[in-house]
């Protein structure tokens, strides 16, 4: 922890510990320079004592219930686009997202061909053959809902409009002698792709039981390019064959949901920024500051965050 010199206990939940308002912007995304987006792997078969494998199940969980059914009643909600946008992007701050971003989902955004886990047929078929033995509340209930997700036919996203896109930053990689430096080194992208995995697909079925159609996006399973989305909704700029975000820097991961729900949109990142600045520095405003903006750069992970 360091220093805080300002408070942000007035900044509104919407906007973030970060202040992406401060940015310079643009009417139209970037549109040269993306660089294509890639499926991240889960498997570690040389690596058995690596924490990934144990992630590998859940991020298929994630992913197997990225889709579902809408609910034919479409609940009350506000009519304004603005007051959506906050609504959902305060829900991905709530869930500790760094940056959330709103952008129009073009058809330059489709991939040619969709992601699909892998791990997704290998939990189907545990789901099949395995039983549960478990004394938790709710998990049959849970399990069934899983199986009915998993069982669904296929469904499209060619009337989707709109895309909330979600920016996790990776920890710093383990330090060499740093307590549980073997099982955490190598696993901060697939720490930040299941973090915004839960957010995206927890936030795709709310809407859906609002009565919109949703569907979440992954680094694992994706029917969307989410570098190109990333860039739309104003999270990052494309530079020399990377994104790239003005706070983070490249080491991020994304997930993404794409809606029939009608938002206000954020506009584009332009090329070229101006410097931060002493505001950025000294964290006017806002949660995150150059100076805190990772808990751990001179704090081993087994402390925790706070003193």
């Amino acid at each position: 922890m360091t220093l805080r010199f300002f408070s942000d206990r007035t900044r509104p939940v919407h906007l973030g510990p970060y202040p992406l308002e401060r940015l310079a912007r643009q009417d139209t995304p970037l549109t040269d320079g993306i660089p294509a987006p890639r499926p991240l792997d889960f498997q570690t078969p040389d690596r058995q004592d690596s924490l990934i494998g144990a992630m590998a199940e859940h991020q298929a969980m994630m992913d197997a219930i990225r889709d579902g059914l809408v609910n034919k009643a479409r609940a009350t909600c506000p009519d304004d686009p603005v007051e959506r946008s906050n609504h959902l992007k305060a829900f991905g701050y709530f869930s500790d997202a760094p940056m959330v971003g709103i952008c129009r989902l073009s058809p330059a955004a489709y991939l040619e061909t969709p992601w699909r886990n892998p791990g997704i047929d290998r939990l189907a078929n545990d789901l099949r053959t395995r039983q549960t033995k478990t004394l938790a509340s709710g998990i049959d209930l849970i399990m069934a809902d899983l199986k009915d997700s998993m069982e669904a036919p296929p469904s499209t996203i060619r009337d989707h409009s709109h895309a909330i896109v979600f920016l996790y930053d990776h920890p710093r990689a383990p330090r060499d002698g740093e307590p549980g430096t073997g099982w955490l080194t190598g696993a901060e992208a697939h720490r930040s792709c299941l973090r915004a995995s839960e957010t995206a697909v927890v936030l795709a079925n709310y809407i859906r039981l609002l009565g919109w159609d949703a569907k979440a996006h992954t680094q694992t399973s994706s029917d969307v390019d989410l570098n190109r989305l990333a860039v739309a909704a104003g999270l990052a700029i494309p530079r020399d064959g990377d994104l790239v975000n003005p706070f983070i820097g490249t080491r991020f991961g994304l997930a993404a949901l794409t809606t029939t729900f009608e938002m206000t949109l954020d506009r584009p990142l332009a090329r070229r920024q101006p410097g931060l600045g002493p505001r950025w520095w000294l964290g006017y405003r806002t949660a995150k500051s150059a100076f805190n903006r990772d808990p751990y750069a001179r704090r081993a992970f087994h402390m925790g965050p706070h003193p």
